[in-house]
Formats: C-alpha cells, sequence, structure tokens
C-alpha cells in the first residue's frame, strides 16, 4: 500500500504554484490578456461597460452601418451573444439600430451621438489602461509585444 506523504503546515507561495507552467505559451498569454483584461474591466465598469462592448463601439465606428452577423464574425463570438451584446448598447444609448433600404428584414448599426462622444472618452481610459496594466514593459518592449502577437495571430496557413 502506497504511503500518503504528509502535508506540510507551511504556507505556499501563490507565485510558485504555475512554474511548471511558465513555458507554455498559451498559458502565459491567458495570464497576461486576464491582467490587461480585468485591468480594463475595471475602468470600465463605472460606464457600465465590459471590454468585448467596448471593443463592439470601436468596431462599429470604424464600419458604420455593419451588419449584427459580421460584428459577431469580428468578435469571435456566436451571433446571439452579438444580439445581447448590441441590445445592452441600445440601452446605454451608445448604439443604434437602423433598417437597411435595399432590405427591410436587415440592420445595420451605428453609433448615437451620444456613443460618439463617449467613444472619445473610452479611448483614452483604455489606452490608458494598456499603459497602467503593461508599466513592466518600456515603450519599444511594449510595441514589439503587439507586433509580435498581431503577427501570432493573424497569421495565415
Amino acid at each position: 500500500m502506497a504511503k500518503i506523504p504528509e502535508l506540510s503546515d507551511q504556507p505556499v507561495d501563490p507565485a510558485q504554484l504555475d512554474l511548471a507552467l511558465d513555458g507554455y505559451l498559451g498559458y502565459v498569454l491567458r495570464r497576461a490578456q486576464m491582467k490587461v483584461f480585468q485591468h480594463l474591466s475595471a475602468r470600465l465598469e463605472p460606464y457600465d461597460l465590459r471590454p468585448a462592448q467596448f471593443t463592439a463601439l470601436m468596431i462599429i465606428e470604424q464600419h458604420p452601418g455593419l451588419m449584427q452577423a459580421d460584428l459577431a464574425r469580428a468578435l469571435a463570438i456566436e451571433p446571439p451573444q452579438a444580439v445581447v451584446l448590441v441590445n445592452k448598447l441600445e440601452k446605454l444609448g451608445l448604439a443604434m439600430r437602423v433598417r437597411c433600404k435595399p432590405d427591410k428584414r436587415s440592420y445595420g448599426i451605428f453609433l448615437s451621438k451620444v456613443g460618439e462622444v463617449r467613444l472619445r472618452e473610452l479611448k483614452e481610459i483604455a489606452l490608458q489602461s494598456d499603459i497602467d496594466s503593461t508599466r513592466s514593459l518600456d515603450r519599444h518592449e511594449r510595441e514589439q509585444l503587439i507586433a509580435l502577437l498581431r503577427k501570432l495571430y493573424r497569421e495565415t496557413r
């Protein structure tokens, strides 16, 4: 019968718990993403927004009249999730669905006037959050990290 090891009464240093995973890119990316995401989430909370909703506002600004299905694809979410997201943006008065003239069943998504003004403010908040959450990197390292990550996720086969 195997001997059961005794439990240590010494506290475990949380920084030591995941050392075996530090060599796995997916794990390290996820931990870094969580840190940046949580930082931005805290900054957006007073506006009753989540990072995905901020991202949607940015995409809508760049592509006024975008269809909901296209927004879902851009956000890598299922269409029903995009419906909930756009409903929330409409409820906050930041975006609106406008019926398309050629196809009366389709709606394009646009920023409202309030949404345009609020997004200018949110961009500053998001940029500062990015800078604050990556404070351990100098400007060159931050730019290099962004370039490498962009290269990784935009790579085509």
